[in-house]
């Protein structure tokens, strides 16, 4: 999903791919602890990938404290939301949601996870990304 994105913002396909595959290496390891979620996946990458890829990864879990507002750390905040409702709801329910209030939709079918749905919309609209563009972008991806 990150690959996809990158080219509507100039940036490198491959960093954001990168970012986007490694940003839960510390899923299990921090799972008993989420604070740390993201934070150990940059200890473990260190100086291997760039800062602006560490903070992304270090932000991307609000529990963290960590604050990154660039459009790298956006993009996974969004994708990794994108990726938790796809998995959540099934491809199909995420294809099908209703595009003319997709965000009313999805926040009904999230229930206590509405949360995520808000996510999405803030960071699809800050970045102006469409919902269209949304799913279009989920269809042409694995399932998780």
């Amino acid at each position: 999903m990150m690959r996809t994105l990158a080219p509507g913002f100039s940036a490198s396909a491959e960093l954001w791919e990168v970012v986007g595959l490694c940003h839960d290496l510390d899923y299990f390891h921090t799972s008993g602890n989420w604070s740390q979620h993201g934070l150990l996946t940059v200890r473990w990458l260190g100086d291997n990938i760039p800062a602006e890829a560490q903070d992304a990864i270090a932000a991307h879990d609000h529990r963290t404290g960590v604050q990154a507002n660039t459009t790298l750390a956006d993009m996974l905040k969004m994708a990794d939301a994108v990726a938790i409702i796809d998995e959540r709801l099934g491809r199909g329910a995420t294809l099908g949601t209703d595009r003319a209030e997709p965000y009313a939709a999805l926040r009904r079918q999230l229930g206590d996870r509405s949360y995520l749905n808000d996510i999405v919309e803030r960071y699809s609209e800050r970045h102006a990304i469409s919902f269209n563009r949304i799913v279009e972008i989920v269809a042409a991806t694995p399932k998780q």
